[in-house]
């Protein structure tokens, strides 16, 4: 039996679930793997503050507010959990100087900071969905060549979209997300794709090799979205569901890269627009493997303290060091936005009058966009107008916003267009 010393930085959610599974789990894990693992420090910003969780008590004695007497206790692994991504950066650096392994869930750190990313002893399988083994799966079982990496990597969103399906509107449904405790009191992160931009960065770093920041990427919210635009989906066979998506794509003759997060219809056939309520899920698609599904909960104490976990005894378990993690492709591989292709889904509102639709029509063609298929609703939807719904062919992004731009500049268009990207 061998033992392995662990440090705890930060005990909040996440940390307090963490000592609580290592405490109520240490049997299993004995006689499992063979490890004999022992709590030896834990950083808190409040020593003298009590701290429970489901009726387990943190014991006092675990605390310190100094990051000194984590390297005094001598771990073999340390595991940051504080959020915070200076004093995270600070600590993470100075664990690894000691000789020590570290274990982290700090995604957005992963996201931005390449020499921690890169270092061999820092195992992040809880950085991304939670109590989904995303990454292990990657790293793991996955020696085929990756195509795409496609999901629903945000439980708040998948939530709102989820009981707007339902009928709610947006403030509702985010609302009742709130008093669920499935979106924070200042949900933006969640919202604007910010939480879904840094988890698909580190998904790309480790499927293709490049490295990209998330403020590079195409990044769109879900707040515009209405309840009419969650039935007109529905009614033509599409979910609407906000995914980050990761794949190679061949633009000409060269193979290319596109990273984005957006919200999107995405028809039934694929197993993700069945995915409800705040679970995540992601599709690895291989050259020779095809497609592998995972689903599950993405974020929450428990889910996430037990990837945390399952880190700890990859780290015990696997003593010696593995490869530097390194980057090979080229970020000129990676698509800019605006040369994007897809097809949109497109709401406007307009003056009810004959000519209209013709004079949007003429728009789109002369920016290259052509149209797929156009339903006009008659009035009823609380508003002066009528709503146009338009599916259009494959285009390219900036002649796409090109089309519309001009549209949203006629008197007979009462509103900005909205649209949506349609995942295929």
């Amino acid at each position: 039996m061998r033992k392995v010393k662990i440090a705890v930085l930060g005990c909040g959610n996440v940390g307090k679930h963490l000592v609580k599974n290592i405490f109520e789990l240490k049997d299993i894990i004995r006689s499992r793997y063979g490890l004999d693992l022992e709590i030896v420090k834990i950083l808190v910003r409040d020593k003298k503050k009590q701290r429970t969780v489901n009726g387990f008590k943190i014991p006092q004695e675990l605390l310190t507010s100094h990051f000194s007497d984590i390297i005094k206790a001598e771990p073999d692994i340390v595991v940051e959990l504080i959020g915070d991504i200076d004093s995270a950066r600070t600590f993470i650096k100075e664990s690894l100087k000691s000789g020590k392994k570290v274990v982290t869930a700090n995604k957005f750190l992963l996201s931005i900071d390449d020499e921690i990313f890169s270092d061999p002893n820092v195992l992040f399988d809880a950085s991304v969905g939670g109590g989904i083994p995303v990454i292990r799966t990657i790293q793991n079982a996955v020696p085929d060549e990756i195509t795409e990496i496609v999901g629903i990597l945000n439980g708040t969103t998948n939530y709102i979209l989820s009981s707007m399906e339902s009928g709610l509107e947006f403030a509702e449904a985010l609302e009742q997300a709130k008093k669920l405790g499935y979106a924070e009191p200042d949900p933006s992160f969640d919202i604007n794709g910010t939480d879904a931009a840094q988890k698909i960065c580190i998904l790309t770093s480790l499927c293709f090799g490049v490295r990209v920041r998330p403020d590079d990427i195409l990044k769109e919210g879900i707040s515009s979205i209405e309840k009419i635009d969650m039935e007109f989906a529905k009614n033509f066979g599409y979910a609407i569901k906000s995914i980050a998506v990761s794949r190679k794509k061949t633009y000409g003759n060269e193979e290319k890269l596109e990273i984005s997060v957006f919200p999107a219809l995405v028809p039934y056939e694929s197993p993700i627009s069945q995915v409800r309520g705040n679970l995540n899920a992601v599709i690895i698609k291989g050259k020779r493997m095809g497609e592998l599904f995972l689903k599950g909960q993405g974020a929450g104490g428990n889910p996430t303290s037990i990837s945390v976990l399952s880190d700890i005894i990859e780290a015990s378990i696997y003593n010696q060091a593995y490869s530097k993690r390194s980057f090979t492709a080229s970020r000129g591989k990676i698509v800019h936005p605006d040369m994007m292709i897809s097809k949109f889904y497109v709401r406007l509102r307009v003056v009810d009058r004959p000519g209209v639709l013709a004079k949007i029509a003429d728009s789109f063609g002369r920016h290259k966009v052509s149209i797929e298929s156009v339903l006009q609703k008659g009035r009823g939807y609380g508003k002066e107008g009528v709503p146009i719904f338009i599916i259009t062919h494959e285009c390219v992004e900036k002649d796409f916003k090109d089309a519309l731009e001009e549209c949203s500049r006629f008197d007979v268009v009462l509103d900005a267009p909205f649209y949506l990207r349609i995942y295929e």
